[in-house]
């Protein structure tokens, strides 16, 4: 393959950036598939870099919508669960790292699942700010990851 034409990639890009949303809102809807099959179409690394990023930027944009949802719904009722939420809302109070830790390891490797830590990230009030760079950065890795490694392996052969 010589390339894309310039205006095919941006379908294409369109196109990775708005099943990145999707995917980041909708759990059955896989990223990861969608990233993998993107590959073959970028005629460049410029251009698998520029789909990558768009992924990424993709996946923080509906994550950004799950935080805010979590983050202004209402408090549960139940005395169990809003005892535990506060519980957890005071340890990472103390401890607010670990909070950032939880959510890098799950943005690079998926476990705990990034949607759910991203519902928990907006109900225990974690800061937008740092939810969102380090959320990004982690997604930056894993899909970089999961674009060039396969891009690598095939050029070897």
């Amino acid at each position: 393959m010589t390339g894309l034409e310039l205006p095919n990639i941006w379908w294409i890009a369109a196109g990775c950036y708005t099943l990145a949303v999707v995917s980041a809102v909708v759990p059955w809807v896989n990223a990861e598939v969608m990233m993998l099959s993107a590959v073959p179409l970028a005629g460049s690394s410029m251009q698998l870099a520029v789909l990558v990023a768009l992924v990424t930027l993709g996946q923080m944009t509906g994550k950004t919508i799950i935080y805010w949802t979590s983050r202004n719904a209402t408090r549960p009722r139940a005395p169990r669960l809003q005892n535990a939420i506060e519980g957890w809302r005071e340890h990472l109070q103390r401890h607010p790292r670990s909070a950032l830790g939880i959510v890098l390891v799950s943005s690079i490797i998926g476990l705990p699942p990034f949607y759910i830590v991203s519902i928990a990230a907006g109900a225990l009030n974690v800061a937008f700010g740092r939810f969102f760079a380090v959320g990004a950065a982690g997604r930056l890795v894993h899909f970089a990851v999961l674009a060039f490694v396969p891009r690598l392996v095939w050029r070897s052969l």
